[in-house]
C-alpha cells in the first residue's frame, strides 16, 4: 500500500470519527444544532471524497478492480455507508441517523485496520476471483448491504422516537451479540460452534424479546412525525438496496455457472443471500399492503440487518465453510 493511499484512507477514517462526534455534540447545543449538523455532513463529505480517491488509487496501484479481499470490501462498505447517508440527507432531515452512519463507517475502518497485514497489502488474486464477473457481482451487493444497514439503523431510531425504548434496547443487544461474535471469530481462536451460538442465539433472543415488548410504549416520548420520517427513510433504504441485492444474486448465479458449472449449488453463503433477499421481499410486501404496523416492520428491518451481517461478515469469521470460504483469512 502506497503512502498516498494510506494517507487518504486514514483521512477518511478520521473524518468518520470527527463527523460522529460533531453529530453527537449537536444534540447538546440546540441553538447551534443546524450549523453543527451541516458541519458534520461537510466533514463526512471530506471523508467520502478521500475514500473515493483512496479506492481509485488502490485500483491503479494494483492494476485491477480494487475489490478482492475482506479489507478492500470493508473500504467499499464504509464508502457506501457514507455515500448512502449523504444521498438520503439531501431529501430528509435525519441528523440522528448521521451519527449512526458515521459510527458504522468508523467500525468498518477499525475492523479493517485490525486485520492481518497481508489483507492490507496488494496481492495477486486467488484463482477463484480471476474473472470479469467480480466487478459485476460484488459492488451491487456491497452497496445493497450498506443501504440495508442504514435501513436497520433508521428502524432503531423509529422505535426510539415511537416511545418503544425497551424494544429498541433489546434490538441493539441482538446486534451487539452479532457484532461480538464476528469480532471474536475474526481475532480469536474460539471454537466456531460457540461463535455461531452467540450470533444466532443472541439474535433470536433479542429480536423475539423486542417483538414481545412492542406494546410497552411511553406516550410522553412519542413523536409521530419523527416516526413517519424514519419509517419512510427505512423503506427508501430497502427500496434502493433490494434491486441491487437482486442484481447481486443473479450475477452471482451467472458467475457460479461460469466458474463451477452450476448456477446454484446451495453453498451456505449463497443460501443465506437468498434468505436475506426473501426477508426484504417480505418487508416490501408487508409495507406496501399495510398488513403490519410500522413498529413491527422496524423489527423486521432489524432482522434483515442481522441477516446482512451474517451474509456479509459472518461466513468469513464464524466458520460456516462452503465454496466462499476463501474469504476467510485464518
Amino acid at each position: 500500500m502506497s503512502e498516498f493511499q494510506l494517507a487518504l484512507t486514514n483521512t477518511a477514517g478520521l473524518s468518520s470519527v470527527a463527523s460522529f462526534w460533531v453529530f453527537v455534540a449537536s444534540n447538546a447545543f440546540a441553538k447551534w444544532q443546524k450549523v453543527m449538523l451541516r458541519l458534520a455532513q461537510i466533514v463526512m463529505v471530506v471523508g467520502f471524497v478521500s475514500l473515493t480517491v483512496a479506492i481509485v488509487a488502490r485500483g491503479i496501484e494494483a492494476q485491477r478492480f480494487p475489490l478482492a479481499n475482506l479489507y478492500e470490501s470493508l473500504l467499499w462498505f464504509a464508502w457506501a455507508t457514507m455515500g448512502g447517508y449523504l444521498f438520503l440527507a439531501r431529501s430528509y432531515t435525519i441528523g440522528q441517523l448521521g451519527w449512526l452512519a458515521s459510527l458504522t463507517a468508523t467500525a468498518m475502518f477499525l475492523y479493517g485496520s485490525w486485520l492481518p497485514a497481508s489483507q492490507h497489502e496488494i496481492a495477486p488474486l486467488v484463482p477463484a476471483l480471476v474473472s470479469y464477473w467480480r466487478q459485476i457481482h460484488v459492488p451491487p451487493l456491497i452497496v445493497s448491504y450498506a443501504m440495508f444497514i442504514l435501513g436497520g439503523l433508521s428502524a432503531l431510531l423509529e422505535l426510539w422516537v415511537g416511545g418503544r425504548r425497551q424494544s429498541m434496547f433489546l434490538a441493539i443487544a441482538a446486534i451487539a451479540c452479532a457484532g461480538l461474535a464476528i469480532a471474536l471469530g475474526t481475532y480469536t481462536p474460539i471454537d466456531s460452534f460457540w461463535l455461531q451460538l452467540l450470533f444466532v442465539g443472541g439474535s433470536l433472543v433479542g429480536l423475539v424479546s423486542a417483538w414481545l415488548k412492542l406494546d410497552k410504549v411511553r406516550p410522553a416520548n412519542t413523536d409521530n412525525k419523527a416516526v413517519e420520517l424514519y419509517d419512510d427513510v427505512c423503506y427508501r433504504c430497502v427500496a434502493i438496496g433490494f434491486p441491487l441485492l437482486t442484481i447481486g444474486v443473479i450475477t452471482g448465479g451467472l458467475w457460479a455457472n461460469h466458474a463451477w458449472g452450476s448456477y446454484w449449488s446451495w453453498d451456505p453463503k449463497e443460501s443465506m443471500a437468498l434468505v436475506t433477499w426473501l426477508s426484504y421481499a417480505a418487508y416490501i410486501h408487508l409495507r406496501i399492503h399495510r398488513d403490519v404496523s410500522g413498529e413491527k416492520l422496524a423489527i423486521v428491518s432489524v432482522a434483515g440487518l442481522l441477516l446482512v451481517l451474517l451474509t456479509y461478515l459472518g461466513f468469513n469469521s464464524l466458520g460456516f465453510g462452503g465454496l466462499h470460504s476463501y474469504g476467510r483469512f485464518k
